[in-house]
């Protein structure tokens, strides 16, 4: 049975994970926004990717629990003393160079999951699928062993999240409903100059 991460590691809560997860989500919709006739699938991943690697560095200043270990084009950060990465793809089709992030856990040795050994030597990553166009349909994070097994699992909530995705500063009240105008013709009044009229704006 996969494992939810916080019971591989305390530091992995669902609210961390979810937090990074929905940064990736709204980050990834404002570059869709933001193409323009010149861009082609080439270019927006990429930029995707180098907005998203922009926004946990600039992230990393304000959360405690978030750092950023190698900010070049591998790009690993992590939550809480956990390294992570994110691509895009499929959960179940992880790339390659993944595994060569693999982390030791010593910590890990002495705990079990399904009552075997879990594996000394972890992945962690947000897979980010996308439909045809490029937009976010589902983000995993997952934690996987060398050999490739799942070890622990969490999708992250991104729709009606929107509260989430978006913060939103309003200072101003609460609109309030007002009855319809009803409708009327100007008031007309007889001027001073005999045969003049005008009209009450």
């Amino acid at each position: 049975m996969i494992k939810n991460p916080s019971e591989v590691h305390a530091c992995l809560t669902n609210d961390r994970i979810d937090h990074i997860g929905q940064i990736i989500a709204r980050v990834r919709a404002e570059n869709l926004d933001a193409i323009e006739d010149r861009d082609n699938g080439w270019s927006i991943g990429c930029r995707a990717h180098a907005w998203v690697c922009s926004e946990i560095l600039q992230q990393e200043e304000s959360i405690p629990w978030l750092s950023v270990v190698d900010s070049s084009l591998r790009f690993i950060s992590k939550i809480g003393d956990v390294e992570f990465s994110f691509y895009k793809g499929m959960a179940e089709k992880p790339k390659k160079n993944i595994f060569t992030r693999a982390q030791s856990y010593p910590e890990l040795r002495q705990t079990s999951l399904f009552d075997l050994p879990v594996p000394k030597r972890l992945v962690w990553a947000y897979a980010v699928e996308t439909d045809l166009e490029g937009v976010t349909t589902n983000i995993e994070f997952f934690g996987m062993s060398e050999s490739g097994e799942v070890i622990a699992s969490r999708t992250v909530p991104i729709f009606n999240v929107s509260n989430n995705l978006i913060a939103i500063s309003n200072s101003e009240s609460e609109a309030v409903e007002l009855p319809p105008a009803s409708p009327s013709l100007p008031k007309i009044k007889k001027g001073k100059v005999s045969g003049s009229v005008e009209r009450d704006e």
